[in-house]
């Protein structure tokens, strides 16, 4: 099993425009991605423009997948215009 964070910072004021797409992602992502056990998105409570992907996988086939999906990609592209930095991604396998 593998896992992952990903800390996005969204440019001040877009936050609402961030949270319609990124939530668009998570329900696309439960609903055609089985092997993806995990993925929800958080706010971080002290940095109004700081949001947490939580991600779990059940192998590295499901995250290679999940990274080929139309919608990863569509709405990946749609997210880019929205963030202040890139994301950083920590990847993580289950102890």
């Amino acid at each position: 099993m593998l896992g992952a964070v990903a800390e996005l910072t969204v440019i001040d004021g877009k936050q609402a425009e961030f949270e319609v797409v990124a939530k668009e992602l998570e329900a696309a992502v439960a609903a055609n991605e089985p092997d993806v056990l995990y993925y929800k998105l958080f706010k971080v409570a002290e940095a109004p423009t700081t949001y947490i992907f939580m991600e779990q996988y059940r192998d590295q086939a499901a995250v290679d997948a999940h990274r080929g999906f139309e919608h990863f990609k569509r709405l990946g592209k749609a997210m880019g215009p929205l963030l202040a930095a890139p994301p950083k991604i920590t990847r993580m396998a289950k102890v």
